[in-house]
């Protein structure tokens, strides 16, 4: 398709998306499902998916617009058209900097500026150095911002486009305002704003009032504040509900500074149903802070609770970003593995495309001279070495490059598993560091009341009571973390015995599951069905009751609760080994099933990695099962999830163990046994 009419047919999708996202995600589809009608060229195509991805994205649906993104990339490689990849690296620049995670889109914005100098006009160059000075705004670093934005005004002057140079001294006004320059700031945000509105602008009118907002805060200037926001949020009511967000939490500050604390509660709840509705985490993080301050002044019972949910979403806004990452990690991986399978296709067509020259060569001078047959046998036989030894060269390039993924596969399993561990001890530290804080303002305030000489005895008292219930919540948080560091600790699956030891299983085994279904559920009964013969089990006590420990919990916590009548089944029995003869011929197998939901199909894979689970952050870790499986591991034994049928429903897990440990080598190191 022409070029005139690919543009056509684009603004027919952004006509949609102005009015929704999801019509203009319609309308892309719809395109895609006709390019063959269409004709459309492979860059029209990802021109038309970086599209999709970015409305994907403002819809919230982040992990999808990566995928979209890695789909795009995916069939670039295919392209001779060596600016198709400034969207791609633009896109998920943004992606990353609206969710605070600012060094890959720093990453995404310089390549994006590097690809940007194919591209015919100059102002993407430009409009990238901007987004990238932005980036540069946030970490700090504000002498190469300022260049940046320099250079965006430059090129405004240069194409004479006010909307242009209003922009770039709006930036340039942010950068003195964070460098404490106020007087700076309020100029170049005057001169926006006159630029606008001498060249009636008046859809960028809203941004010069709230950095003039921003301004007045720095300077404690609230009357202006307050006018400021207002005007900011008037000319922006009817667009995008997030655009509301900055200037609407700017205000109920500005009303809470002012005494006017109704109308800025007010606002601020608005606020906050807007960023829970669209599922922003770092403005309900800005919001909640906001809103525990507020509290602390009219109802400081209430400001425990809004410092709660102030950390739901901090750690909120943290699982955000490790997804993306992860994401974007993922979606990395797997485009390397397809460049990899490209140019080792590509590799295979090359040393076909030689091995077809080199014979019809052979044939041509065969046919032409008898003579040099000789000389040319010589000389093919040498030209066969060489390729040998090209090929040699590339099966070895090849195995280093699989060894390389390999050990790559394996730094990312160890990174997941520390992730996890800090993701869990994160929420109690963080309670503990509030806690301890609220009591240290609250013994700072008793002390200037006591200086004073205006401390009341109801003072004292509820001094002393709210202290009381931060260090109970923190004495709590420090509780869990411990019982969380300890439940790590099992992952090891490290031996206590010095000697395996006989144990007879029809007297042990029923010992422990009553016992375990006394401890674990005291009040409803679950129906115990135990069967197996006369067995002697050679081997270590402790972890053969850990592994069932583990099992009878993962039953009790996740399949039975709601299930009226509750049953666990164990039963064990003598099978072949693999090896035919000798001590381990025979091994010992154990059955451990429940009536409960099951585990899904889908599910079924992960049920043994660390930190997988369904009840995740319902006080459940995702350890159980892979405690197990480490521990069967380090006594040589296997576990496996049997598949659900209608005949066998719930969850059955299939143990296999040597059954005299004494003969199998010796246990396996901790540092082996990472799941």
């Amino acid at each position: 398709m022409p070029e005139p009419e690919f543009n056509q047919l684009r603004q027919t999708v952004f006509a949609a998306a102005r009015q929704d996202y999801l019509s203009g995600i319609q309308r892309i589809d719809e395109i895609l499902q006709q390019q063959s009608k269409l004709q459309l060229t492979l860059e029209q195509q990802i021109r038309l998916l970086y599209s999709k991805a970015e409305y994907t994205y403002r819809r919230s649906e982040t992990n999808a617009a990566i995928t979209i993104l890695a789909l795009a990339k995916e069939r670039s490689l295919a392209s001779t058209d060596p600016s198709i990849l400034y969207s791609y690296h633009n896109i998920l620049a943004s992606i990353f900097a609206n969710l605070g995670v600012y060094q890959p889109a720093l990453q995404h914005y310089r390549q994006a500026l590097e690809k940007a100098r194919f591209l015919p006009d100059s102002y993407y160059a430009r409009q990238t150095e901007n987004n990238l000075a932005l980036i540069l705004t946030k970490q700090r670093q504000f002498a190469e911002a300022r260049r940046y934005f320099e250079h965006f005004y430059q090129h405004g002057i240069q194409t004479n486009d006010p909307s242009i140079q209003g922009v770039a001294l709006n930036n340039l006004g942010e950068v003195a305002l964070d460098e404490g320059n106020i007087k700076l700031a309020r100029d170049l945000h005057q001169q926006a704003l006159a630029l606008r509105q001498q060249h009636q602008l008046q859809h960028h009118y809203s941004w010069s009032f709230l950095n003039l907002a921003k301004v007045a805060k720095a300077e404690q200037q609230w009357p202006t504040v307050i006018e400021l926001a207002r005007n900011s949020l008037q000319l922006r009511e009817g667009k995008l509900d997030l655009d509301l967000l900055e200037p609407g939490l700017l205000l109920a500050e500005a009303l809470a500074k002012t005494g006017q604390l109704a109308q800025a509660q007010q606002q601020l709840t608005q606020s906050l149903a807007i960023a829970s509705q669209r599922q922003h985490a770092e403005w309900l993080l800005r919001g909640w802070q906001m809103q525990a301050e507020l509290y602390r002044q009219q109802q400081p019972e209430l400001a425990l609770q809004a410092m709660q949910q102030a950390l739901t979403a901090q750690q909120k806004l943290a699982e955000q970003r490790y997804a993306l990452s992860i994401a974007q990690s993922a979606a990395e991986l797997g485009l390397v593995s397809r460049e990899a399978e490209l140019q080792q296709s590509q590799r295979q067509h090359e040393l076909a495309q030689l091995a077809a020259t080199a014979q019809q060569q052979k044939l041509w001078l065969g046919i032409a001279a008898a003579v040099l047959i000789l000389c040319m046998t010589l000389f093919f036989v040498l030209k066969i070495r060489r390729q040998n030894r090209a090929l040699q060269q590339s099966l070895d390039h090849l195995q280093s490059t699989r060894r390389q993924l390999v050990e790559a596969e394996k730094m990312a399993a160890l990174t997941s598993l520390v992730s996890g561990m800090a993701h869990q001890l994160n929420t109690p530290l963080g309670i503990i560091l509030t806690a301890v804080s609220g009591c240290h303002e609250h013994i700072k305030r008793l002390q200037q009341k006591f200086d004073a000489k205006t401390l009341s005895a109801t003072d004292l008292q509820q001094g002393l009571q709210e202290n009381h219930d931060m260090l109970q919540l923190a004495e709590r948080s420090t509780i869990r973390a411990a019982e969380l560091v300890q439940r790590f600790k099992q992952i090891s699956a490290q031996f206590e015995q010095a000697e395996p030891e006989p144990i007879t299983l029809q007297q042990h085994l029923p010992d422990l599951m009553h016992s375990l279904l006394q401890s674990f559920n005291p009040v409803r009964p679950v129906k115990l069905l135990l069967d197996g013969p006369e067995l002697t089990w050679i081997g270590y006590p402790a972890q053969l009751n850990k592994v069932l420990t583990a099992l009878t919990e993962n039953a009790l916590y996740h399949g039975l609760p709601d299930i009226e009548q509750p049953q666990i089944s164990l039963s064990w029995q003598l099978q072949q080994a693999e090896t035919p003869t000798g001590p381990e011929a025979q091994q010992l197998l154990l059955q451990f099933a429940d009536n409960g939901h099951g585990i899904p199909p889908e599910l079924a894979a992960k049920v043994f990695d660390p930190f997988f689970s369904t009840k995740l952050g319902q006080g459940s870790l995702g350890l159980g099962l892979n405690i197990v499986f480490n521990t069967l591991q380090n006594l040589h034994g296997h576990i496996k999830l049997a598949p659900t049928t209608a005949a066998q429903p719930g969850c059955t897990f299939v143990l296999t163990l040597p059954l005299d440990i004494r003969h199998s080598r010796k246990p396996k190191s901790a540092a082996a046994l990472v799941g």
